[in-house]
């Protein structure tokens, strides 16, 4: 009954690098015990290792691939020619951002699920989300100038789609990078986006007092950097109060000292239908049904 779930499960570890079994639950649907006795077959068999986290309480692991695991979610996602062992060779080094970015969407699903309609529609991992905005060169060399820690578009019935790229600082970057990712931004999204006053881009930051100070930096940049009209929102939070709050009211800082939640920011117009299903809301079968003789 579970090698399908283990199919899916090395595939997303291997898109989202770092991932706890409770975020693995929630992301594909599957129940905790599910996960743990997915967890226990995978790391005999050499294809997951587990990865202390010791910023979290209570002991907590997450899970990354080895680099056979790897290699094997490379060919399930078709994925073959493009596949490093290298890259998996020493297990991931920025746990911490790797944590914090798959918590922010896990998060987002989890407070969807009593919703039958709302949800996450998609989710790019940080490679797939800087595929999409690589740009060719005169020269003929390509180049990512934008590079999200994640995209999501979420789905609020009645009312449209939220499109955000999330940046996840630890505090490890200098405002002065954090500037430099705003400018790309500002510079590549109008041209890309035919709505882009409809899109965001989310800062979530570990340290408390950056929030305010990004958005001084976003609102200088609208006043004499950009050559376009139109522009991306960006927002800001800290981690500790996204928490405090959760997805449904927390509330984001943006230009002009607007505080508002995600389902108040622009949001694109609705979807005739939906074909996929949402995150953490994918049909599954029920475990087969024992005989009893």
């Amino acid at each position: 009954m579970y090698y399908e779930a283990k199919k899916e499960t090395l595939v997303m570890l291997y898109r989202h690098t770092l991932l706890t079994a409770g975020q693995l639950g929630i992301s594909l649907h599957y129940r905790p015990k599910t996960m743990h006795n997915i967890m226990s077959q995978l790391r005999p068999e050499g294809l997951v290792r587990s990865v202390p986290l010791p910023f979290l309480k209570r002991n907590h692991v997450g899970y990354t691939l080895t680099v056979k695991g790897a290699r094997g979610a490379a060919g399930l996602a078709g994925d073959e020619a493009v596949f490093r062992a290298k890259a998996w060779e020493a297990g991931p080094v920025q746990i911490e951002h790797f944590y914090g970015t798959n918590a922010f969407f896990t998060e987002l699903i989890r407070a969807s699920l009593p919703r039958a309609d709302e949800g996450l529609i998609e989710w790019l991992d940080p490679r797939s989300a800087a595929e999409r905005y690589v740009q060719t060169k005169p020269s003929g060399k390509k180049s990512a100038p934008v590079k999200p820690d994640g995209f999501g578009m979420y789905r609020f019935p009645g009312a449209g789609r939220l499109a955000f790229h999330l940046e996840y600082d630890t505090g490890t970057e200098t405002m002065w990078r954090l500037k430099e990712k705003m400018l790309h931004y500002g510079i590549l999204l109008p041209t890309i986006w035919a709505k882009v006053d409809a899109v965001q881009v989310l800062f979530v930051t570990k340290i408390e007092s950056r929030p305010r100070t990004l958005i001084e930096i976003w609102e200088a940049l609208q006043k004499g950097t950009f050559r376009y009209a139109r522009l991306p929102n960006v927002w800001a939070i800290a981690e500790r109060e996204w928490q405090r709050h959760g997805a449904e009211e927390a509330r984001w800082l943006g230009s002009g000292g607007q505080r508002v939640r995600l389902r108040d920011m622009p949001l694109l117009p609705p979807l005739a239908d939906t074909p996929e299903p949402l995150w953490g809301k994918q049909p599954r079968d029920r475990p087969p049904i024992l005989i009893r003789r």
